[in-house]
C-alpha cells in the first residue's frame, strides 16, 4: 500500500517510472537563461544526458538563438552572448531533437523548478505537446542524502568528488547532474525512480514513506529477523544501525536494537532511512 497522504500528484504508473531501476533512463538536464522570469526571459542553451544503469548513453547540447536581451546578471554567469548565438538554431529548430533526447525518460534536474518552467512555456510557443510535469530534483535528494554547508551543484561536486566541471553551462551542469545522480542512487538503492519521488524533505503533512520501504517493514515486523539500516537526521552524517523491527506503525518504525533486542528500542523515522536492507 502506497502513502497517499498529502499527494497532490503523481508520475503515471509503468515505465520509465516503475522500472526496475537499473532498466530506467534518466534524462538529465539543464538550461541556461537570458535571465529568471520564465514569462519574458528565454532559453539560451539546453543540454540533456541520457543515463542508464549510471553509464551515460546519450546527449544532445545546443545553443539556441532568441531575440530577447540577457539580463547582466545572468550573463556575468554563464558567458553566454550575442556573438556565441549568432548562428545558433532556434528552439523551434532545436525542439524536435530535445524532444528526442527526453522520450521515454525520467526527467532529472538540481533544483528543476525554473529549468521545467522555461522548456514547458518553450514548447508550447513552438507548437509541441511536450511538457515536462514531472522531475526528480537532485537538491531535494541530496538535503535528504548527504550532510553538507550548502547544496549548490557546484558545492556538492566538490564535497563528493564528483569531477571538474565549467559551471554555469548547460552540458557542464547536466553531466555533473549525472554525476550526482550516479551518488544518490548508490546512497538510496532505490527499487524504481517512484522509489527516489517518494523522498521528500519539509513536505506539508505526514511524513512521506518510500513504497519499497513500506512492504520491508510489513514483511519483517514481528519476525525477529534483523534489519540493517542506514540513517541520516539534519545536522549529522549518515550512521548505520542494526537492530529488528518490532512494529511498524506508518510512518514511524519502533527498532529493536542488539541481540534479541536487548538494549532497548527505537523510533525511526522512516522518511530519515536512506537505506534498509534484511540481514
Amino acid at each position: 500500500m502506497r502513502d497517499t497522504a498529502a499527494v497532490v500528484d503523481e508520475p503515471p504508473p509503468g515505465p520509465p517510472w516503475d522500472a526496475p531501476v537499473d532498466a530506467c533512463t534518466f534524462a538529465c538536464l539543464d538550461c541556461e537563461m537570458t535571465g529568471t522570469d520564465s514569462a519574458r526571459d528565454a532559453i539560451l542553451e539546453v543540454a540533456v544526458v541520457r543515463v542508464v544503469g549510471g553509464r551515460v548513453v546519450g546527449a544532445f547540447e545546443s545553443l539556441v538563438r532568441t531575440e530577447v536581451s540577457c539580463d547582466p546578471g545572468a550573463l556575468a554567469l554563464h558567458g553566454i552572448g550575442p556573438d556565441a548565438l549568432a548562428d545558433a538554431p532556434t528552439f523551434e529548430d532545436v525542439a524536435p531533437r530535445l524532444a528526442e533526447a527526453l522520450s521515454g525518460a525520467v526527467v532529472v534536474a538540481h533544483a528543476p523548478d525554473l529549468d521545467v518552467a522555461f522548456l514547458d512555456r518553450a514548447f508550447e510557443s513552438a507548437g509541441r505537446p511536450e511538457r515536462l510535469r514531472f522531475a526528480l530534483d537532485t537538491l531535494t535528494l541530496a538535503r535528504r542524502a548527504v550532510h553538507a554547508k550548502t547544496y549548490a551543484l557546484s558545492s556538492l561536486a566538490a564535497k563528493l568528488s564528483l569531477g571538474e566541471f565549467r559551471w554555469h553551462r548547460a552540458g557542464q551542469d547536466a553531466r555533473a547532474t549525472a554525476a550526482l545522480l550516479a551518488h544518490l542512487v548508490s546512497v538510496f538503492r532505490p527499487a524504481t525512480a517512484r522509489d527516489l519521488w517518494d523522498v521528500r524533505v519539509g513536505q506539508a503533512g505526514p511524513p512521506r514513506v518510500r513504497a519499497s520501504f513500506d512492504a520491508l517493514f510489513s514483511r519483517m515486523a514481528g519476525t525477529g529477523k534483523p534489519i540493517t539500516l542506514v540513517l541520516r537526521t539534519p545536522g549529522s552524517d549518515p550512521v548505520t544501525v542494526r537492530g529488528r523491527v518490532d512494529r511498524w506503525a506508518r510512518p514511524h518504525l519502533l527498532l529493536a536494537l542488539g541481540a534479541r533486542g536487548r538494549r532497548g528500542l527505537r523510533i525511526v523515522r522512516a522518511d530519515r532511512v536512506l537505506d534498509a536492507r534484511e540481514g
